[in-house]
Formats: structure tokens, sequence, C-alpha cells
């Protein structure tokens, strides 16, 4: 077997009709990654190999753990473990590890009342460069068309270019791995609009509002959930982009049609 970062080729039969023959085919590789705060383990992650600091910050990030890029004290990886210091932990420590799920850590942390911020942006976007946005993260998606077993998130500008992507084998992560990123590296996301391919569920919703992403356009669909809580939460769902179409399900005011 043929084997690289993200993908390992492995000897199939495939079948078309009544025909069949063996061939080498390529298939996404899957690793773990574990997650320690403060010396405690928080969680162990299934995911794509690579790039784990942007994905272990981004993914504290998201849950409410990390606040901002200066509470964090040290970053270590090693080998499939990233050990992160926090200082001003939103909960004592042993709150946050006893919480009954990850779920509940993020209700915990958002100020112990449960509720996400609502997001205040000013953010537009016109019709034209979200259908530009989407065919440029389409073209950067190299690996899915190779395996067709990786989902791409992307973070853009509004004037249409693509300032962050990434690929992973779980549809969150590729969130956690772009907030990770944009945190390390200061760029502000409460002007930028986050780009995905997958379904759009309350739990991607409730990393991008953490994330203070005033808009989120996705190629597939949403959930009733994940429409709700966008709603609410001041944040612009679009759904279904696909060539010259799309859905905008909440907050349409930030599109310029």
């Amino acid at each position: 077997m043929l084997k690289n970062n993200k993908g390992i080729k492995v000897n199939v039969i495939t079948v078309e009709g009544d025909q069949k023959k063996k061939i080498s085919d390529l298939v996404a590789r899957e690793t773990d990654l574990t997650i320690f705060v403060n010396k405690t383990k928080l969680a162990n992650l299934h995911c794509t190999p690579g790039e784990y600091r942007y994905l272990g910050i981004g993914f504290l990030y998201s849950l409410g753990i990390l606040r901002k890029k200066e509470d964090i004290v040290s970053v270590k990886i090693e080998g499939k473990s990233i050990k992160v210091n926090i200082s001003n932990l939103p909960l004592p420590i042993k709150e946050i590890f006893n919480s009954h799920s990850l779920i509940e850590i993020q209700k915990l942390s958002s100020d112990k009342t449960g509720l996400l911020p609502v997001i205040d942006s000013n953010c537009k976007i016109s019709q034209n460069t979200i259908y530009a946005l989407i065919s440029k993260m389409q073209d950067k998606a190299v690996f899915f068309k190779l395996s067709g077993g990786v989902h791409s998130c992307a973070l853009a500008g509004t004037d249409g270019s693509i300032l962050l992507f990434s690929e992973d084998i779980s549809r969150y992560n590729t969130i956690d791995r772009i907030l990770g990123e944009a945190l390390l590296k200061d760029i502000s996301t409460d002007d930028k609009i986050m780009l995905t391919s997958c379904r759009i569920t309350s739990g991607i919703i409730t990393k991008m509002i953490a994330g203070n992403v005033p808009i989120i356009i996705s190629r597939s669909a949403p959930t009733d959930c994940a429409v709700d809580l966008a709603h609410q939460n001041g944040m612009t769902l679009i759904g279904f982009a696909r060539g010259k179409r799309m859905n905008i399900y909440t907050h349409p005011e930030r599109v310029d049609l």
C-alpha cells in the first residue's frame, strides 16, 4: 500500500454492471489526536493527519475553553498529542472535565448561562462573489477530488479572496482548523465568510458563533435546528450554493442581490 500524509492507496475490486476489475484506489487516512489542557486529558479527536496545532487550538476556542490567544501559556505537540496550558479558564478545571459531554462544556463556558452571543456585524457580500467563492473552494479541494473522503472548509473575505483552507475527514474538524489558524495568525473573523462543503448542523453553527463569523455558506443543506440557531444568534446562513443558485435561510440583509 502506498501512503502520504492525507491518503493511502489500497487494492479494491470495482464493479460496474456485470464488469469487475482490480484497481488501486486512494482513500483518506484517519488518525487520532489527544488533547490535554493544563495536564488533564480532555478529548480524543478522529482526524486527518497534520496541522494538529490549528486543530487543537481551534477545538478549544470553539468550545469556549480558550477565550483569546493571550490566554495560551504554551502549546506542545508530542506525536499524536497536543498539550496546551491555558490561563484564565472560564470554569474551575474540575467542573470542565467532569461535564457529561463537550456540548455541556460549551454551554457552561458561555458565561454559565448556556447562551451564545448574538453576532453583530455589518459585513455584506454580493451574490456573484458568493458563487465565485464556492467555485474557488471547489478548485482547492484537491484531495476530495482524488479520494471523495474528506470535507472542505475555507475562510474568505468579502472581496472574494480565500484566506485559509482546510480538509479533514470530520466536518467539525475543518471548522476548528480554520478557527484555530485564524486565532493564531491574528486574522479577524467578524467581517469574514466561512465556506464549507458539509451539511450544516446546530453543532457547526455553534462553533461558528463562538468564532464570531457572521456568514456561513455551504454547498449542502442545513438542519432545522441550525436554521433556528443561526436566526436567533444573528448569523447569515446560506445553503445549496451551487453554480448560480443558493438558498438564503437567515439574515438575508448581508447579501446584495
